[in-house]
């Protein structure tokens, strides 16, 4: 994703054409090019209306664009209230987020007085074979700087459930980039294996770079369990409906370079998310402050997570899985 921080119109101007450039990447026509224009032009303005500043993430799959506007305003009281058509706070028309309600094929809202606000939409190509899945989202941002991030992820999905792989290459800059590049590269080849084979399997395929932190997880949708190998400095924890965190253990070292032992662990779950991320976010931080995270979209809650715990002096990344099979 890329991050445009809003304050003003022109910033907003700014995020329109960033994000029609990427709609266009995206392949979309010229109808949804327009409808991605309104969309991203009603939240960037609301970011300057009503939280006087704020961030707007844009970022692209196969056949879609995802948008989420992120900020520490007043919140809203009544999510619903301000959803519909006609309804301001600030004196205007409020056609806002009723008409990225109309326009986004996706919306989902995060808010709460004094706390700021969180809001996900999505635009899908009319064209395109199925909707994307609600099970799995992430947040990957380069350090303020640097054109290229050093974290990267992937996932595989089958029947029996999915897979996420996470690296965090040393540093950051391209050489880190270089490092995790050639990390999915190689998860790519063993996405079958289990994790603690994966992460074997990285380790030696990144030994010419500079190396960096792998973590891989296994649901298994029907054993309710999660299989974690972890090695270095990326965190993880299992959430529960009510806020309870376990947080799984990776081992010390570092892929490429040094891994005195590669062990997965074995974990219950049942429903709630998995939450993955680097060393770009700050681990010490709980579930409380979100009220009602368990029925949030899971790009809300890691781009709240993003929102509130990044460090901003290194690539982070965020992923946030549900543990339970999506109907």
């Amino acid at each position: 994703m890329i991050e445009v921080e809003v304050a003003d119109d022109s910033a907003v101007a700014e995020a329109r054409r960033k994000a029609t450039d990427i709609g266009a990447e995206a392949g979309f026509d010229a109808l949804r090019a327009g409808q991605l224009a309104i969309v991203v032009t009603e939240l960037a303005t609301n970011l300057v209306k009503h939280a006087d500043k704020g961030k707007l993430l844009i970022g692209a799959g196969e056949a879609h664009v995802d948008l989420l506007a992120l900020d520490r305003g007043a919140g809203m009281a009544d999510v619903q209230r301000c959803l519909a058509d006609g309804y301001s706070s600030a004196g205007t028309p409020g056609n806002g987020l009723g008409a990225v309600r109309r326009l986004a094929q996706a919306l989902h809202v995060a808010s709460w007085p004094g706390r700021g606000t969180a809001v996900f939409a999505r635009l899908v190509r009319q064209d395109a074979a199925a909707a994307p899945s609600d099970d799995v989202a992430a947040i990957e941002l380069a350090m303020a700087g640097e054109v290229v991030s050093g974290d990267a992820w992937a996932l595989h999905r089958d029947a029996a459930g999915c897979t996420l792989f996470m690296v965090d290459g040393l540093g950051h800059g391209s050489e880190a980039a270089l490092a995790a590049h050639e990390a999915v590269r190689q998860f790519q080849r063993s996405r079958l294996d289990a994790p603690a084979d994966i992460v074997q399997a990285v380790h030696g395929a990144i030994r010419h770079t500079r190396g960096g932190a792998v973590a891989a997880a296994r649901i298994d949708w029907a054993a309710a369990t999660v299989d974690y190998a972890g090695l270095g400095n990326i965190s993880a924890a299992l959430a529960t409906p009510d806020g309870q965190l376990r947080r799984l253990v990776s081992l010390n070292g570092t892929a490429g370079h040094n891994a005195r032992k590669i062990q997965a662990f074995e974990y219950p779950c049942g429903e709630g998310f998995l939450i993955m991320h680097s060393d770009g976010i700050a681990s010490s931080w709980t579930l409380e402050a979100y009220p009602g995270f368990a029925r949030m979209h899971p790009m809300l809650l890691a781009g709240l997570l993003m929102r509130d715990h990044a460090r901003g002096r290194d690539d982070a990344t965020v992923v946030v899985a549900s543990t339970q099979l999506q109907q």
